[in-house]
């Protein structure tokens, strides 16, 4: 028995299957490429995606997206994996066709605003999350991305609501605890701040970003061998973070 691929002559392999009969080699048939449903590309899209194969999983919803054009969460699916390329210019590409096939899906208005966010469309983003609460007033990563961008705003007063309101709704998320914990700081409360953070680190005791704000919180209070020691944890988990909590540390308290 053998397994050829055979060219149609039109670029497209068919796979074929042989048997052998009394020496002679009989074609017993043929499956195209085609014939894997556009369900099963977006579901072996997510596998790549999972393992972090980007190119292999837009490869995957583009061909899904081939066989269904009509289906919004292709096109949501693809955007996601453009999003973690950051190629946001083409995720909210992909998000305004799941929209515009589908204008009532709040997920695709929560990822779109994060892509707009990252491109520092701020605005556009909380438009966005806005949009993803009033569809689902459960959307908790909405109200954690909208406080984000709040505090990013200055609006601080909002994004601890916001921060407030995602953790009523998953009290187990260790970045929901470690963001109002820097706001709380922030704000001057440095004990519900520390709380917060501890908090978010017994949650996820790899959560670096949670061991820098631990160390500005210690620096705040005046114990300058916590703070240091917190602050190189957190660098040691993440050295991409050392400019931007090295120049909070320098500001004034």
């Amino acid at each position: 028995m053998l397994l050829k691929a055979i060219d149609s002559g039109q670029n497209i392999m068919r796979y074929c299957l042989l048997i052998s009969i009394a020496g002679m080699l009989i074609l017993v048939g043929c499956k195209s490429p085609q014939s894997v449903s556009a369900d099963e590309h977006i579901k072996r899209g997510n596998i790549l995606l999972d393992r972090g194969d980007l190119e292999g999983a837009i490869a995957e919803f583009d061909r899904a997206i081939s066989i269904n054009p009509n289906q919004p969460f292709y096109y949501f699916n693809r955007g996601n994996a453009r999003k973690d390329k950051r190629e946001f210019d083409l995720a909210i590409s992909d998000y305004n066709k799941a929209i515009s096939i589908d204008a009532n899906l709040p997920d695709v208005y929560d990822n779109r605003g994060v892509a707009r966010m990252s491109k520092g469309d701020l605005d556009g983003a909380v438009s966005d999350f806005n949009k993803a609460i009033a569809l689902d007033p459960n959307q908790v990563n909405a109200y954690n991305n909208r406080g984000y961008v709040r505090q990013q705003q200055g609006d601080i007063d909002s994004a601890l609501a916001d921060y407030e309101k995602a953790i009523a709704l998953n009290p187990n998320d260790a970045y929901f605890y470690n963001n109002r914990g820097s706001v709380r700081r922030m704000k001057g409360d440095l004990e519900g701040a520390l709380a917060d953070v501890n908090r978010s680190i017994a949650l996820d005791p790899k959560n670096a970003e949670a061991y820098c704000n631990l160390g500005l919180i210690y620096r705040a209070q005046g114990t300058s061998a916590a703070a240091n020691l917190n602050l190189e944890k957190c660098y040691s988990l993440d050295a991409g973070l050392k400019s931007k909590f090295e120049k909070l540390a320098r500001e004034p308290k």
